[in-house]
């Protein structure tokens, strides 16, 4: 497991070396991944529109709109309804079990 974390970080040293130098505050997300799961189908349908709203209105924010991860979540969901949305982060949430304690941006 070590050893894939490693691996992970070197793999994305190039990327990160790229990036424009900011100091960035990352705080603590709302949520934990294992409250995501307890919600209902309906609060979890309005937390992924308005995760997706997020990503979408993060440029207002400064945030780089040519960002390759950005973009490609935004394509990938185009067109989906929350509920689908919704039912992949919960999907992937389930999956990972070993996340369930971390906070719901962390784990999705």
């Amino acid at each position: 497991m070590k050893r894939i974390g490693a691996t992970l970080v070197l793999l994305m040293f190039p990327m990160i070396e790229g990036l424009p130098q900011k100091n960035l505050i990352i705080h603590s997300g709302f949520l934990k991944a294992q409250v995501y799961l307890d919600m209902s189908q309906n609060d979890q349908r309005v937390y992924a529109m308005g995760l997706l709203d997020g990503f979408d209105m993060a440029p207002m924010f400064d945030a780089p709109d040519n960002n390759k991860w950005l973009v490609s979540i935004t394509t990938c969901v185009e067109g989906m309804k929350g509920s689908q949305v919704a039912a992949i982060i919960e999907k992937y949430i389930k999956g990972h079990p070993e996340r369930w304690h971390w906070d719901l941006q962390d784990a999705a």
